[in-house]
């Protein structure tokens, strides 16, 4: 088949957020396969006015499909915005429609030919500009336009004031005060101060970037003060224990019976990352982790998943997932913030979702392309009598899903791993840090994450442990308050079912330096670690370290995440290879693409993913 790209005019459309611009050009050349499988690019075919006809597959002329869209608009932040871009084929093929270059958060319907976007209070900018080019494809050629997408900072809550200042070991504390306004704030509430800290690098040479870390305290906590000069860190504070979402708008007045209970908190600590990444040039946006512990956890899977256009890894450990699920001292506690579960307070969106199920993490899995797109890692104990296990493995409400069955249903990216430790306190045999030797998705050379970069998504692992059903063992009897949470002190007392420690998708890394990522095909280098550790040090433990125990090859669903430009249809087929297997996959209903049944062993193979035409 002959790939022709040719050069098309731009319309001057009226589109919503902006009003109707000149017409463009957009920048193109004309390639051909040449025998290798490659491209070349000969002069001698060139036609920049775009008019240039080929042969079709049956061998008579083709002329190629044409793109309307405008040439550039312009959006305002928290207004819903979409385009339904035109595409004319005289010849009336099947004509494929690509949308490349997309701001976070972006969402391209192909077969709706719709391109859609809410962009949140702190998208919008002097810098947020993008030029987002649009492909189309009807077999024999392919044409394409760009159009220039700019987001208007239209909502701007009052800046933080940097308050003090102290030099650390190679980075610089700085103390913050945060004023609130009715955005940041109920209207009851608004004026008031918040502290936090945040501590920058102080040698960041000129053109390089150093990694953002928003770390989150738990119940009753304070902004810790740490730094380090290779990362920016970022420390806010919920002295009001939010669980680091909001209250409701009705306060200071009486506790909350109606009224909404929008997220107050979250925007402050989102209002933090985008004056960080505007005052500090040397503060890299694609490799942002948000992090934290208990109700640290919380804040950080919620906000890193419903937020996940803003975080490239999510670091969250001894957290609830699913807030109707809390224990009943927490929801009481909580109620004072929230309103009763039972009173079910809207959020003060506009997705109709009261508070408490918006929160929820298995509907935000399921309901949620940007929550399905996330890396998260997340660890828990079975002897944590304050958030107990079953914070993972009872089923929500809302959804009936547990956490760890979200996960594994939607092919996020996680490593999730428990054992018998407490709220904080180590497993008292395998110790801390059992599971790996150290690996940081942030910064690993291998298997890294990145908000701009494709990664893949490990589920239903043969070698996965098993945490049980959230039943109990008979060890210990239910309490409404500590689950099955045996004693900590205690090896093998624990009262949840299942294994006693364990893992999902431990030992499985992907090479992110070897992926090609592109319109017919998709490919990403895949192992099974088997390195440096120790064997189990007690029958029912699993090995500690990176020395794998298991059996050779482990057979695990791929799911390809962060897609930049191998986008599916709804129901689109394709054919994969790994190594000496193949097969074909098909995409979902919402055309993310999983590949089943893949058999990794403990050297790389390489999964490559290529598209029907």
């Amino acid at each position: 088949m002959r790939k022709w790209w040719v050069a098309l005019a731009g319309w001057g459309l009226s589109c919503g957020g902006g009003a109707g611009q000149d017409a463009g050009v957009s920048v193109a050349t004309i390639t051909e396969p040449d025998a290798s499988g490659g491209t070349t690019t000969p002069g001698a075919s060139s036609d920049p006015s775009g008019d240039t006809a080929v042969d079709d597959t049956n061998g008579g002329p083709n002329v190629p499909p044409a793109i309307e869209v405008p040439s550039s608009v312009a959006l305002a932040e928290e207004v819903p915005w979409s385009l339904v871009v035109g595409v004319v084929d005289p010849d009336d093929a099947d004509v494929r429609v690509f949308a490349l270059g997309l701001p976070p958060g972006a969402r391209w319907d192909e077969p709706t030919r719709t391109l859609s976007l809410r962009p949140d209070f702190i998208q919008g900018g002097d810098d947020a500009l993008w030029e987002v080019t649009f492909v189309a494809d009807d077999g024999d050629a392919r044409v394409e336009a760009s159009m220039s997408l700019a987001i208007d900072d239209t909502v701007a809550p009052p800046w933080p004031m940097v308050v003090g200042s102290e030099p650390g070991d190679g980075f610089t504390r700085l103390y913050l005060s945060q004023v609130t306004d009715d955005f940041l704030d109920s209207p009851g509430y608004a004026g008031r101060r918040y502290d936090a800290v945040v501590t920058r690098p102080d040698a960041v040479p000129p053109g390089e970037r150093r990694p953002v870390l928003v770390r989150l305290h738990g119940f009753d906590g304070s902004p810790p003060t740490s730094g380090w000069e290779g990362e920016y860190r970022i420390m806010p504070h919920d002295p009001d224990d939010t669980y680091w979402w909001g209250y409701g708008e009705g306060l200071p007045g009486p506790l909350p019976t109606e009224g909404a209970v929008p997220p107050y908190t979250q925007r402050r600590v989102l209002h933090l990352l985008e004056w960080l990444l505007r005052s500090e040039p040397g503060a890299d946006p694609e490799r942002v982790m948000i992090a934290g512990g208990s109700m640290g956890g919380a804040g950080a899977a919620t906000i890193g998943l419903m937020h996940g256009r803003h975080f490239a890894a999510v670091d969250a450990t001894i957290f609830q997932a699913i807030p109707r699920n809390h224990r009943p001292s927490r929801i009481a506690q909580l109620t004072t913030r929230w309103g009763a579960p039972e009173l079910s307070l809207g959020d003060g969106l506009d997705d109709g979702l009261s508070a408490w199920d918006h929160m929820d993490l298995t509907r935000a899995l399921l309901e949620l392309p940007e929550a399905r797109a996330q890396w998260i890692f997340l660890e828990h104990g079975k002897d944590d009598p304050t958030i107990h296990f079953g914070a993972m493995v009872l089923p929500s409400p809302l959804t009936g899903s547990t956490f760890y069955e979200a996960l594994q249903e939607t092919g996020a990216g996680h490593l999730a791993v428990w054992d018998e430790g407490a709220h904080g306190p180590a497993d008292p045999v395998l110790g801390d840090g059992w599971w790996q030797t150290g690996w940081n998705p942030i910064y690993d050379d291998t298997a890294w994450a990145r908000r701009d970069t494709a990664l893949v998504g490990f589920s239903s692992a043969s070698h996965d442990g098993d945490p049980g059903s959230g039943e109990g063992n008979g060890l210990q009897p239910w309490s409404d308050e500590s689950g099955y949470a045996g004693v900590l002190a205690v090896p093998g007392d624990t009262g949840w079912n299942g294994e006693i420690a364990g893992a999902l998708n431990r030992f499985l890394r992907w090479d992110a330096n070897g992926l090609v990522d592109e319109l017919d095909r998709f490919e990403v280098p895949i192992v099974g670690l088997d390195g440096e550790g120790g064997p189990p040090p007690r029958a029912g433990y699993p090995s500690v370290g990176d020395q794998y125990d298991g059996v050779w090859p482990i057979d695990v669903d791929v799911s390809l995440r962060r897609v930049q430009a191998f986008g599916c249809r709804p129901g689109e087929v394709v054919d994969w290879s790994f190594g000496e297997q193949s097969g074909e996959a098909t995409a979902d209903g919402a055309g993310e693409l999983t590949i089943p049944g893949v058999e990794v062993g403990p050297q790389w193979e390489t999964l490559v993913v290529s598209r029907r035409w």
